[in-house]
């Protein structure tokens, strides 16, 4: 395995270093090109003059793309459609594509940030629109710098006479979503967390550069791809040649920090309090803090969950008190007690409906008033049982790498904060795909939970 050291992205402090890795990972290498006639292939190997050149492997699938497929040059464009400098960026590869109508591929892969409100809605929606083959003509208009929200892109949808119904109906179910969050999990694996990104036949270039370090590097690309030609491969084999013993993902050194997003957790539910039915295709398991503000936010985010999947949902709710909520512990030891007398969610309802700043007499009276036995609860919060079990869930939780509070395991895949409703039902859409591919495959539904988290994700 060869290790080189990298720049992940232009957002990042420039001394981080990066340890890059090939032949490991999620994604695959690309597949390898027929060999031509007359020892073609080793001619190609031979034919390579770019062993000083770092380059990624950025797979395309059924990412939208501009120009001819037996282009020489492929750019990736990793976007988001809030972003003003991708505008920038966007009119760097049309005055490209100008310059090098048959030598230069776009292609584009959504990346939108957690810190533009409609940027996901929009990267959505122009997935809808490639289905409906009017990619290119809604992306553009996306960029045209109006400002975003669900009504203009909605106005624009109107423009280029997009199935109107059939959009609606894709954004409502989130049909796209799977694709959206999948080129996500791609720039994570690449190393870029900034937009835009290009890979220039998998060369990187972090931001809105001059159009002379695209245009450089894209001669350089030219050149090698005519070597290649001579060399016997095929024009339209010549990205996955050029691409051929890249760097399939980026890995921190010094490993990484809390829980991996794109990870798949075995999280045990031992005698944690649960609901919803046991062979659910979809457990959330919630690390939880009742006197987290943020705790209480997405605590009402999964009530609406609830209601919205209803039986395919099954709830676990695990203890994590924060050592700096002074009646986070009491709170969660109360949790225990009015488990024990077989009330734990009506207890955990009404103190999450009660709000953050209760004190030690509010934990008594929502214990009345939910019906439980005083002395029984009072004996049980006070316990050492109690307080191990507490203490049992804050361990687990250090182990898992879960620093704070809210925490979400959805079939085992993290979700860190208390994230919109939009994005924990993205996460819960990959999972009932992924639920349904293991009954497929003979997974009994009352095993689809233990199955599904010993299963990593495969992009």
């Amino acid at each position: 395995m060869r290790m080189r050291t990298a720049i992940c992205s232009a957002s990042l402090a420039a001394s981080l270093l990066l340890a890059c890795t090939k032949g490991s990972g999620a994604l695959q290498p690309p597949p390898e090109p027929a060999a031509p006639q007359s020892g073609g292939f080793e001619r190609a190997q031979a034919a390579r003059t770019d062993a000083d050149v770092e380059r990624f492997v950025v797979e395309l699938r059924d990412a939208p793309t501009l120009g001819p497929s037996t282009a020489a040059v492929t750019v990736v464009m990793f976007s988001d459609f809030e972003c003003p400098f991708c505008v920038q960026g966007l009119e760097t590869l049309k005055r490209l594509r100008d310059l090098y109508p048959d030598d230069v591929r776009i292609a584009y892969k959504a990346l939108p940030l957690d810190n533009h409100a409609n940027a996901l809605l929009a990267a959505m929606a122009a997935r809808s629109a490639q289905a409906q083959g009017k990619f290119w003509e809604f992306h553009d208009l996306l960029f045209s710098g109006r400002r975003l929200d669900p009504g203009v892109i909605l106005s624009y949808a109107k423009h280029v006479e997009l199935d109107m119904n059939a959009l609606v109906h894709d954004l409502d179910t989130l049909e796209y979503g799977p694709e959206v969050r999948r080129d996500a999990r791609q720039a994570r694996r690449l190393g870029i967390s900034s937009t835009p990104t290009f890979f220039i036949n998998g060369r990187v270039i972090s931001g809105a550069k001059p159009l002379a370090e695209f245009d450089r590097i894209i001669g350089e690309e030219l050149r090698y791809a005519d070597n290649l030609r001579a060399a016997g491969v095929p024009d339209e084999q010549l990205y996955a040649e050029t691409l051929r013993g890249g760097f399939e993902e980026v890995q921190y050194a010094k490993g990484r920090r809390g829980l991996d997003p794109d990870g798949v957790y075995a999280v045990p539910l031992g005698d944690s309090p649960r609901k919803g039915p046991d062979d659910a295709p979809i457990t959330i398991v919630s690390f939880g803090d009742f006197a987290c503000p943020f705790c209480a936010k997405g605590n009402a985010t999964l009530e609406r969950i609830e209601a919205h999947y209803g039986d395919k949902v099954r709830m676990v709710h695990k203890h994590k008190p924060l050592p700096f909520h002074r009646q986070a512990d009491p709170a969660a030891r109360a949790g225990v007690a009015a488990q024990t007398q077989g009330k734990f969610w009506e207890f955990h309802d009404a103190l999450y409906a009660f709000g953050p700043t209760f004190g030690s007499g509010d934990l008594r009276t929502i214990a009345k008033q939910i019906g439980l036995d005083m002395q029984a609860f009072d004996t049980e919060m006070s316990s050492q049982a109690a307080a191990d079990r507490v203490e049992a869930d804050l361990a687990l939780s250090m182990a898992l790498g879960v620093n704070g509070t809210p925490a979400y395991f959805i079939n085992g895949r993290p979700l860190e904060g208390a994230y919109p409703e939009i994005h924990v039902r993205l996460l819960i859409e990959e999972e009932l795909e992924r639920a349904q591919t293991a009954r497929k495959q003979g997974i009994a539904p009352a095993d689809l939970y233990e199955h599904l988290t010993h299963t990593p994700l495969v992009d």
